[in-house]
């Protein structure tokens, strides 16, 4: 699918951003797959933008926390499919990095203060005045071990101020593992050959993959569309995708409903055979459990 060439223009972005003021919010309709769970599973439920429960052989982890209605102007288009007050005890939350859709202070400060934090270096300093006990700052391939999980931060190709005249900042992924299973979350990236890389570190079992926000086509400079985070699936040989950042904020100017509908045709197309989980907010989806760590037999993309 070829995406239309349209230039960045700080005017006509400033004005697609002002309708984006204007969205209604709908609501999500949660089905609370993730209140019944075992000790065993393992599982991902979508909560909205790049925010992910992941429930991992009965420890509870936290993507990149955000339940605002809105992220500066543009306002949120499907409400949180976990309500912030329904969430579980949380073991651990990760934030990719600084920017404000990622790394969200008014949803920060309404969570228990006493979890764990890992963030990439440069980022504690923003996250310990909201009160947080405990944040570990984890350069790329360091990793954090704590009772019986381990959080490895990896690469990623993006960018890390909160503003344009903040200093540099960390930005990447996270590898979480917990009794030899493997989840990546990728946080915000454009495509780049450190998939592999990561691919070759770890038997990644669920991909959490970025695809949206690749239109004017100076973005994908810093997002994947489908086809980038497609491709990233392929290098990693991991086992099931899941796709986030899609369909809650319009922060670009793709269509809102292009990201899904694409990666739905493009993973028909390519013959992936169910590895891709598209969750709509508030879905969980559950790993089969005869299905995890097998070899991966993966379509050839091109």
């Amino acid at each position: 699918m070829k995406t239309p060439r349209r230039r960045f223009r700080i005017s006509r972005f400033t004005l697609h951003m002002l309708r984006a003021a204007c969205d209604r919010t709908r609501p999500a309709v949660p089905n609370d797959t993730y209140t019944r769970l075992g000790p065993d599973d393992l599982a991902a439920t979508f909560v909205g933008h790049s925010t992910v429960l992941l429930q991992w052989q009965g420890m509870n982890v936290l993507t990149d926390p955000n339940f605002v209605r809105r992220v500066l102007v543009p306002k949120r288009l499907v409400e949180p499919g976990i309500p912030i007050a329904k969430l579980p005890a949380l073991d651990v939350i990760v934030i990719s990095h600084a920017h404000f859709d990622h790394l969200v202070k008014p949803s920060l400060r309404q969570l228990p203060k006493d979890v764990p934090v890992i963030v990439p270096t440069g980022v504690a300093e923003l996250i310990t005045p909201l009160g947080f006990r405990r944040v570990y700052e984890l350069n790329w391939w360091e990793a954090y071990e704590r009772d019986g999980i381990k959080v490895v931060h990896v690469p990623a190709n993006h960018w890390g101020r909160r503003t344009p005249r903040d200093r540099d900042r960390g930005y990447g992924g996270f590898v979480i593992e917990r009794h030899g299973h493997h989840a990546y979350f990728a946080g915000d990236t454009a495509y780049f050959r450190g998939f592999s890389e990561i691919g070759r570190a770890f038997p990644i079992e669920l991909a959490l993959m970025p695809i949206g926000a690749y239109r004017p086509p100076s973005f994908r400079q810093v997002h994947c569309n489908p086809e980038d985070a497609l491709q990233a699936f392929d290098d990693m040989r991991a086992r099931y995708l899941v796709p986030i950042h899609w369909g809650t904020f319009r922060l670009s100017y793709e269509p809102i409903d292009e990201p899904i509908a694409w990666l739905e045709r493009l993973s028909v197309d390519n013959g992936y055979n169910g590895h891709v989980k598209i969750l709509q907010h508030g879905k969980t989806f559950i790993l089969p459990t005869e299905a995890r760590q097998e070899t991966v037999a993966h379509p050839v993309t091109g």
